[in-house]
């Protein structure tokens, strides 16, 4: 997409700075600068709709940037407001966010990195509000037309089932569901090739939190070239759904595979694989946060890749979609450190890694409880289990992946990569 950023602020060399961050993310982004000083205050006559975003600062010559920003906002055409100042505080933060701000940058540590980030924050809400709206004039539509919105699906007698149409894309059979979404297995018309389409819940597109997760899942695999990811063919939306359509896997998940058995060999080998995948997104500073059995796939070759980046996360964002407390996951898979709701980074990825082989070698979970509670609480607390008898010589990894302190665990992924070569020899 073509960036088109409009910067509020009194430093000429500052203007130019930003616009060289966003040029060099953007290539072909267009910048409009505005001098409050030589140009004035903007009136409500200037067009705001033509921008993707609006950069704009604290002290404007003697005009004061919040004020701005409460006029700016109250008009319909108002882009998402980033909010820069040198000389604010917290007070500043806060009333800036009050005020309608999408986020809050100071300007005396500014990096190019947290600028970037927080302009594609910006951009993913604005997509999903302005997909929320469509949806919901669609609906509004249809339901004045006294039209029905659900057909049956193929595979489905409900008639509440939710019909499928996508350009391109011939719908097969649903595959799986889960807490945010429903996978398809269709044809892609193009090429006949079987694709996996990733629908999210038609009720939560209404909510712009869970839409941005969706749309930035796009964003964040779309970055990495790894044989062990997932490949992403497209994202899309219509009017009554959103998508993301990827490879399909032909031989299954990690859940098929520990059911019927797994060697130590083999689960050696698979955590190898799953090691190189945690590498490539962890160099992108992506924490998966949600790693399990379900979530490693097989291609009709055999080689494993890992899905469902739903709620994946860069390691930098601070601006997180989650509340404080609010564990996103898989009880029998988190880290002590996400059972607690702290600060995460690719370690926690290696502790679920860790819990996955435990599995693999001995087809049980390393904890299980009746509640969510009693089963986190395991993971903060008990003891790491004992391998059973003769595996003895992978205690030692268990012991390092799954240590309740992250700083005892592998550094990073190729730290894991590098203890697991005897283990080939």
């Amino acid at each position: 997409m073509t960036l088109r950023a409009l910067i509020v602020d009194d430093s000429e060399d500052f203007r130019l700075l930003v616009s060289q961050y966003m040029a060099l993310e953007w290539r072909d982004a267009e910048i409009t600068e505005w001098d409050p000083v030589t140009q004035g205050e903007i009136d409500d006559n200037y067009d705001l709709e033509k921008f993707d975003v609006l950069l704009l600062d604290y002290v404007l010559g003697k005009a004061d940037g919040l004020d701005w920003l409460k006029r700016l906002k109250r008009r319909a055409d108002c882009p998402p407001v980033i909010f820069l100042t040198g000389a604010g505080n917290e007070s500043v933060a806060v009333q800036a966010l009050k005020s309608g701000a999408f986020d809050y940058l100071r300007k005396h540590d500014l990096s190019k990195a947290r600028l970037i980030e927080a302009v594609r924050a910006a951009l993913d809400e604005q997509k999903a509000a302005e997909i929320t709206q469509r949806m919901a004039r669609s609906k509004a539509v249809a339901e004045l037309n006294n039209t029905a919105t659900v057909a049956r699906l193929p595979d489905s007698d409900a008639p509440d089932a939710q019909v499928v149409e996508i350009n391109g894309y011939r719908v097969n059979r649903k595959i799986g569901s889960g807490g945010m979404s429903t996978v398809y297995l269709v044809e892609r018309m193009v090429d006949k090739q079987p694709v996996v389409l990733k629908i999210l819940d038609s009720k939560l597109c209404e909510d712009n939190e869970f839409l941005m997760r969706f749309i930035q899942e796009f964003g964040l695999i779309a970055k990495i070239e790894s044989r062990h990811i997932v490949k992403i063919f497209d994202q899309g939306f219509t009017d009554r759904h959103v998508y993301i359509a990827m490879e399909y896997f032909a031989n299954g998940d990690l859940r098929a595979r520990i059911k019927k058995g797994v060697t130590p060999i083999d689960a050696v080998g698979l955590l190898r694989q799953v090691a190189l995948a945690l590498k490539a997104i962890h160099e992108f500073g992506i924490v998966h946060r949600d790693l399990k059995p379900e979530n490693i796939m097989f291609r009709a070759d055999d080689s494993l890749a890992i899905v469902d980046f739903g709620i994946a996360k860069m390691i930098s964002d601070v601006n997180s979609l989650t509340q404080t407390g609010h564990i996103l996951g898989t009880p029998y898979y988190l880290s002590p450190e996400q059972a607690q709701g702290e600060a995460l980074d690719g370690r926690s990825d290696l502790y679920s890694a860790g819990v996955m082989m435990f599995e693999m070698l001995t087809r049980r979970r390393p904890f299980t409880a009746t509640t969510p509670i009693a089963l986190v609480n395991k993971h903060i607390h008990e003891p790491i289990p004992r391998l059973p008898a003769g595996m003895e010589r992978y205690q030692e990894l268990i012991d390092t992946l799954m240590a309740k302190s992250a700083d005892k665990r592998f550094a990073n992924a190729q730290q894991l990569l590098d203890y697991l070569k005897p283990f080939s020899e």
